[in-house]
Parts: C-alpha cells; sequence; structure tokens
C-alpha cells in the first residue's frame, strides 16, 4: 500500500508538472515556401531591441492590429505595438482553416510558426518572451487565450520563406479550444508575440496543422513525445521510488 502511495505521487508529479504547460514548442518545422501570401500569415511585426505584435478584432468586428488586441499576457509598455503593415497581419476563421466541432481537425492539430528573419552571425540568437493563440467572438471579446509558459531562445533562423519554430498546444488546452468553438462557430483567429533582442528583419507569425498531437490531443494520427521538461520530471519522480525501495531493502 506504500509502494501504491509512493508511485501515486510520483504520478500526481508529473501531472502537475504538465499542467502549466500550455503552448509547447515542438521544435524547428522544416518547410520552404513560407512568405508573405504563401502562408496563414496572422501576425508580422518588426522593431530593435524589444518587438511587440498584436492582432485580433475590434467591437464592430473588424480585424485590427495594436495594444488593444493584445491579449495571453502580452503586453505593450506605453501602448506602443510593432506591427507593419500589408499581408502579413490577419485574422481566420475556423472554417478557413478546416476546423470543425469534433472533425478530423481540430485545435489539438494547430500550430503557430514563429518565423524570424534576424539577419544570421551577430544579429542572432533572439528570444521569442511570449506567444499566444488568441479566439475572438465577432464582437472582438476574447473567448480564450493560450500561451507560451517560458521564453524561448532561438539560436539560428533560415530566413523568412524558408522554416519556423512551431508551437502547439497541450492536450488539455487543445480540448479547451474545441470546447470553445463548439460553442461558438464563427470565431475568429488571432495571435499576440512579444520578443527581445531583436536585432534584423520583420518576425512573422503564420498559423499551420500537422498530423502529430500532443499526448491525448485527439484529432489526426499519431503522437507527439512528451516535452522534456515533464519526462524530467515523471523520470525524476519514478528514480526517487527506486531510492527508496533500495534503501529499505539494505536496511532489511
Amino acid at each position: 500500500m506504500k509502494l501504491i502511495g509512493i508511485l501515486g505521487f510520483a504520478m500526481c508529479v508529473f501531472c502537475a508538472g504538465s499542467a502549466f504547460a500550455t503552448l509547447i514548442p515542438i521544435g524547428a518545422v522544416p518547410s520552404s515556401g513560407n512568405g508573405l501570401g504563401a502562408v496563414n500569415s496572422v501576425v508580422t511585426f518588426q522593431n530593435t531591441g524589444t518587438e511587440i505584435g498584436c492582432i485580433g478584432l475590434d467591437s464592430s468586428g473588424a480585424t485590427v492590429t495594436g495594444s488593444s488586441v493584445c491579449a495571453g499576457g502580452v503586453t505593450a509598455p506605453g501602448g506602443v505595438t510593432n506591427e507593419t503593415t500589408g499581408s502579413g497581419n490577419n485574422t481566420y476563421t475556423a472554417a478557413s482553416l478546416g476546423l470543425t466541432s469534433g472533425g478530423a481537425l481540430t485545435f489539438a492539430n494547430i500550430i503557430l510558426v514563429w518565423n524570424g528573419n534576424e539577419g544570421g552571425g551577430a544579429n542572432e540568437p533572439i528570444t521569442l518572451d511570449k506567444l499566444s493563440l488568441n479566439l475572438f467572438g465577432t464582437n472582438g471579446a476574447v473567448l480564450g487565450s493560450f500561451a507560451t509558459a517560458s521564453p524561448f531562445v532561438a539560436a539560428a533562423f533560415p530566413g523568412v520563406g524558408n522554416a519556423g519554430f512551431g508551437f502547439q498546444l497541450d492536450a488539455a488546452q487543445a480540448a479547451s479550444a474545441n470546447s470553445i468553438l463548439a460553442a461558438n462557430s464563427t470565431l475568429r483567429i488571432g495571435a499576440s508575440a512579444s520578443a527581445s533582442n531583436a536585432n534584423s528583419g520583420p518576425d512573422t507569425i503564420f498559423i499551420s496543422s500537422i498530423s502529430t498531437t500532443q499526448p491525448g490531443g485527439g484529432g489526426g494520427g499519431g503522437s507527439a513525445v512528451p516535452e522534456p521538461a515533464s519526462a524530467m520530471i515523471f523520470g525524476s519522480g519514478f528514480l526517487g521510488v527506486a531510492l527508496l525501495l533500495k534503501r529499505r531493502s539494505s536496511r532489511a
């Protein structure tokens, strides 16, 4: 019974570690032909030092950029954001992305891809301090925000149009987003992002989908490897159990 209790505690530690993950980095997404206009670009922003980009809906349902639509923990000091103009800033309906409530493609399959253009060399690395997938009602209300839990440092980018780093909802947050979609079929999808140590060209966030989902996420084939932090917590829990049992055995 004591062993079962210890194992149960280890499992609780693992679950607690996973619960704090929301929008999880899944590594580089290698591909080509990802320039503006060729993919579903959500927000494009550029500045030196700190840069911020936010896009969403205003109260009339129009797509707008700026601090008023920042969400998910992204803030704009002084109300200043750094979105570029042109085709790199858009919101999307779920239907336009092929998302359907309970269908083959759900929020469990959706990824945001951070595609940077820092110029290489001394201009890199750059840190993505916060990234958030935001769901808006047609009246501009924020229905849900799903953000990264910690900063992400990119040592190098292959350049705009070639590849980027993907971020995917964990199973719990994908289920939450899917429930919001089920209750609001006309919702629109936007994003907020902030980065530091920026030195060169524009950073673009675009939205795409993959078949692989986070554990328990459903929607699409395959399964993803648990994030390293969760795997470490999980392994540490069972290592502790093994050491405790060995100590008891040696005493006997």
